[in-house]
Parts: C-alpha cells; structure tokens; sequence
C-alpha cells in the first residue's frame, strides 16, 4: 500500500519463438492525493524455498537465463500526477535461439524516498511486473516422488519439476478406502517449483480416520493440458 502504485496486468506471460519481437505496454495507477516521482528498472527473480511464491531478486543480468538484455522499455523515470496514470510502452525482441523459461521483474520505485527514524536506515517503496518469457517449445514435466506416510498424521511427498520452466501446479488429491469409495479430496498450497527442483509438500489426513489401508492420490495440473499424477498405499 505504501508504494502508491497498481499495475494492471502485472504479470507479462509470454510464448515466443527464436526471433520474436513483442511490442505492449503496462500501466500504473497512483490513487493517492499527492503526485509521484518514479524511476523503472529491470531486476533478475527466481523462486526460492520454501517454494510458497518467495523470490530472490538479482541485479539485471545476474541469474542464468536472464531475459532482461531483451526488454526495452519506455519511459524510464516519470511523474505521475495525484489520481492519475502512466502508460509504460515495452518491447521484447527475442534471440534467434531460445528455449526453456526466462524470468524478469520491472520494477517501479518511488524516488522521494523517506527516510525512517532510525540512522542508517533507508525504505525504499516499489512494485514490480513480472516477465514470464518461455520457448514454444518448452517442456512441461513433473512427477511426485518420495510419497510416504509420515507421524500417522500426513502425507508427505516431492513435487518434482522435471521440465525447463517454472511450473506452478493445481494439486488436488484425495483419499480411497479397500472399497474404492473416496473418503476425503482437497487442494493442496499453490507450489511455484524452478526447473530441477524437488519442492516438499504435505497433507493433513482426517483425524477420525479409522485404520484400515488406503490409496492417497495426487493430481497435479500443469495447465495447457499437461498433469503429473501419483499414488501411494499406506496402512493406518
């Protein structure tokens, strides 16, 4: 709330192929009373664990893959009167050779920073559209591994991504008795796993779950078609 600002469509996802050139335009919003001084510039990101949607951000150019040699963007500083509204124009002119999954934030920062009461400090207030830019050709593929029956209490398991993007699945799972009859279903927390990485992920079972065996089944949706599925047996 602080940083004053709201972006419309401030996530840019984008499927481009070798040599692409996208041309489109963000804009941001002030809502406050009181005009604002504002400087743009492009940050590196990528997910980090415990894989909840928490980032690490990098300078330009600092995290392989980094797409932000390919973004150009309009204007670079600007003020944007109270209540009013700035139109940011971009462009993202692709390499010839591209695959897997490039990720980038621009970043919108407020320039007369306040300083707080405390010496040395300094609060800086900003917010950021985030670049999604993947190959047409990119893979999508994931599994659940390590599925076991943990404390009597839970399902424990790894989402595993083994595609070259980020994938930020819909899991759903539910429960079957000896009977095939499903005795419980939910959702599980929205996940957002890098490429390669193996993120931990835990239900809760019932707790008047009675003993017997039973078969938990995962289903995770990958979005544009593609579902990573798995089950386990376990006894209580």
């Amino acid at each position: 709330a602080k940083a004053q600002f709201v972006i419309e469509n401030a996530k840019v996802v984008l499927a481009v192929s070798g040599g692409d050139r996208v041309n489109n335009s963000l804009t941001i919003h002030n809502p406050t009373k009181e005009d604002v001084d504002v400087r743009v510039y492009l940050e590196d990101f990528e997910y980090v664990a415990p894989y909840d949607g928490s980032k690490n951000f990098a300078p330009a150019g600092a995290l392989p893959g980094s797409p932000t040699s390919w973004i150009s963007y309009t204007p670079q500083e600007f003020r944007i009167p109270a209540f009013g509204k700035q139109k940011i124009d971009f462009t993202v002119s692709v390499p010839e050779s591209v695959q897997g999954g490039h990720y980038a934030v621009l970043f919108f920062e407020k320039t007369d920073v306040a300083q707080s009461n405390m010496t040395g400090v300094k609060i800086v207030y900003r917010t950021g559209a985030l670049f999604f830019i993947e190959s047409r050709e990119r893979s999508k593929k994931a599994d659940f591994q390590d599925i076991k029956f943990a404390d009597g209490r839970k399902i424990a398991a790894n989402f595993v991504n083994q595609g070259d993007v980020v994938l930020v699945p819909h899991t759903t799972y539910y429960i079957m008795d000896e009977s095939a009859y499903i005795i419980d279903r939910g959702e599980a927390a929205t996940l957002y796993v890098p490429p390669g990485v193996a993120a931990p992920i835990e239900i809760g079972l019932p707790a008047d779950l009675k003993p017997g065996t039973y078969t938990f089944v995962f289903n995770a949706d990958l979005e544009e078609g593609d579902v990573a599925v798995n089950e386990v047996e376990f006894m209580k």
